[in-house]
């Protein structure tokens, strides 16, 4: 499996204090079933924990998600600030899940090593 860290991913994780170690632990639970909210398109919200804080001092990720294939992380959002998605912001989501699940598992690669995104070890 293969998960990406796009940049503005990576800027939002780390001004709320989410490591590479949550965002894989979130996808842990995903693989195993657990799975917070499924938003279509692809999409699923994952509730990240800070460190040891706990998911309820934690943050709220919108990944792209193919179980056992990819995980994109998208946008993240610390729950204390924003309680969910708004309709413009659930609706932009929604056509970049359509976009990134019509791309073969090359041209996914080739995108993210040209937009720069980083790949996170599972």
């Amino acid at each position: 499996m293969k998960a990406y860290l796009p940049k503005s991913f990576q800027r939002e994780a780390d001004s709320n204090g989410v490591s590479d170690e949550d965002c894989r632990e979130a996808i842990r639970r995903a693989e195993s079933g657990l799975i917070d909210a499924d938003l279509g398109q692809g999409l699923i919200k994952q509730r990240i924990s800070r460190g040891n804080q706990g998911a309820a001092r934690g943050s709220r990720a919108v990944v792209f998600y193919r179980r056992g294939k990819v995980a994109v992380f998208l946008h993240i959002f610390p729950k204390s600030k924003k309680a969910n998605l708004t309709k413009s912001e659930l609706a932009m989501y929604s056509r970049a899940g359509q976009e990134l699940a019509k791309l073969t598992d090359k041209e996914l690669t080739a995108l993210s090593a040209k937009r720069g995104w980083r790949e996170l070890e599972i």
